[in-house]
């Protein structure tokens, strides 16, 4: 379930819009001239700002949204200097940009059931990948679970709210939705029926979020797919800075290795040992 595109190129954007959606995260909208028609949800780009500051590697982060043909958005959640010095470049600023980078999800047909499970920032591959599922009239068969550990880092929920399919919003302290992580409200739609175990179920979050949903996919002979939030080096695979070893038995088995920014982020459960 996986899609690879055009060859990335590193190029210099223009920061032109950014609007805070949270305590801690910010959307960021950059300009960036010849991007193919048509990129997978779960394609990422290397940024760093141009004029340097404390970030020495560029960071990764999935396409969150497509305003325009040559408009982008990014998600960004400050976790240390080199996230903050990009959600505190001015408007107007050029950040060093490589993309369109690794596999993004292949959107599942009409007819076949979706679920989503995303944490925090960790939905940033699904906006467009819903918007997909819904243009293609498969809104009563799309279903989203999105968490955070409170109200407040539910970023950009309106984005997911104003969309026609099912989402479900969790918090860990029971300040919006349902009372729990989202492993547990996926539990809990499974067991009412309300969701099919027949399912392509999707997720990414944070490491915790996506070890435990690997645990109960498993356990629940579920058919899923994970795109991994990896530190990276390069991006584009020569650096060999984020690996994650493979099941021997699964399609990605004769290597022991993958490359998470080159044959992933996203991975079907079985290709790997997560």
């Amino acid at each position: 379930m996986q899609v690879a595109e055009t060859a990335a190129s590193s190029l210099r954007a223009t920061l032109v819009a950014r609007r805070a959606v949270g305590s801690d995260a910010s959307i960021l909208e950059l300009e960036i001239p010849g991007m193919p028609v048509k990129l997978a949800p779960g394609k990422f780009a290397m940024l760093s700002p141009a004029e340097g500051g404390t970030q020495q590697i560029a960071r990764p982060f999935s396409v969150y949204d497509r305003p325009s043909a040559e408009r982008f958005t990014f998600l960004v959640q400050q976790l240390g200097h080199g996230t903050r010095d990009l959600i505190d470049m001015p408007v107007g600023a050029e950040v060093v940009c490589t993309m369109p980078l690794g596999n993004g999800f292949v959107v599942a047909p009409a007819q076949e059931d979706v679920v989503i499970v995303a944490g925090g920032v960790g939905s940033a591959p699904f906006l467009l990948y819903a918007r997909e599922r819904i243009a293609a009239g498969a809104s009563a068969n799309t279903h989203m679970i999105l968490g955070a550990r409170s109200k407040d880092r539910l970023y950009d929920s309106a984005a997911f709210e104003a969309l026609d399919f099912g989402l479900r919003l969790a918090t860990d302290d029971g300040t919006r939705g349902f009372h729990g992580n989202v492993v547990q409200a996926l539990a809990a739609a499974l067991d009412a029926g309300e969701i099919n175990s027949s399912a392509h179920f999707l997720a990414c979050g944070p490491a915790g979020l996506l070890h435990g949903f690997a645990d109960f996919a498993r356990s629940r002979s579920l058919r899923a797919w994970l795109s991994l939030e990896t530190y990276m080096g390069c991006g584009y695979g020569v650096c060999n800075g984020c690996p994650v070893p493979t099941n021997p038995d699964g399609p990605l088995g004769a290597w022991p290795y993958a490359r998470t920014c080159k044959e992933g982020p996203v991975f079907s459960l079985d290709a790997i040992q997560f």
